[in-house]
């Protein structure tokens, strides 16, 4: 019986990273990395020597291609020591610069994607396994401008501590990574939208590698919620300290918007 780590969305960014270290760990045997882009992954697979890499082409805000994916799983029966459910996306804009179609998607990647796949990778999870879900800062108040894609981390933050307690019994661990700005490709697609670009002040940015690694620690150490970064863990205190109204305010104010 194989053991093995699944990272989602793992052709660029954080899932890339997550990638690389996960193969590093003496617990796995074998990375399995899922993405939406084929020839990504692929340079992936050729990046990383430490393991063998398997690749699925997999969006997994489409619940057939999930059930797809979960028939391998049965079929091999592999032991998930490890699952980096990253896949996300969001645009930095108004609510009404996101087509109906455009938010929904994004609704279905991180909300019910994230579900999906935990639920599925569960049963397969031994005693001593650990899941890490991609959260963000951006879950700790509510963002103007960054309005829907905070909502669904919001909901991924709440559901991993709360799933956490839930599998506890199963021995494993769930961790919501929350990560301030992160220097990858993330970016190239935030403003892709009607509007000019809004969020455009970005105090610090975080290398990936740092916040994968962060993650990794913490979920070793059974924590339920990795927040990376001295500027991350100050906003994060602020944020359940100060009135939302006040923080919301702080932002616009620091990204020169009203």
């Amino acid at each position: 019986m194989a053991k093995i780590a699944i990272v989602t969305g793992a052709s660029s960014g954080i899932g890339r990273e997550f990638a690389h270290q996960l193969a590093e760990r003496p617990e796995v045997e074998e990375v399995w990395a899922l993405a939406r882009g084929e020839e990504k992954l692929q340079l992936l697979a050729a990046e990383i020597t430490a393991k063998p890499v398997r690749t699925f082409t997999v969006d997994v805000s489409d619940p057939a291609q999930v059930a797809t994916f979960f028939e391998t799983v049965e079929a091999e029966k592999p032991e998930i020591t490890w699952f980096a459910n990253n896949a996300g996306w969001g645009k930095f804009c108004r609510c009404d610069e996101l087509t109906p179609e455009e938010s929904l998607s994004m609704i279905a990647t991180n909300c019910s994607g994230v579900v999906n796949m935990a639920i599925r990778a569960l049963p397969y999870m031994p005693a001593g396994a650990h899941m890490i879900n991609t959260g963000s800062a951006s879950a700790f108040q509510p963002l103007p401008y960054v309005g829907l894609y905070g909502a669904t981390k919001a909901f991924v933050r709440s559901y991993s501590r709360a799933m956490n307690k839930e599998v506890k019994r199963q021995g494993v661990t769930v961790t919501c990574m929350c990560p301030y700005w992160v220097g990858t490709n993330f970016f190239d697609n935030v403003h892709e939208h009607p509007g000019n670009a809004v969020v455009t002040k970005y105090e610090v940015m975080y290398k990936p590698e740092d916040v994968v690694r962060y993650a990794i620690r913490d979920a070793r150490r059974g924590k339920d919620m990795s927040v990376y970064g001295m500027v991350n863990k100050f906003q994060h205190v602020a944020a359940k300290l100060l009135p939302q109204r006040l923080v919301m305010w702080v932002f616009l104010k620091k990204q020169g918007l009203k």
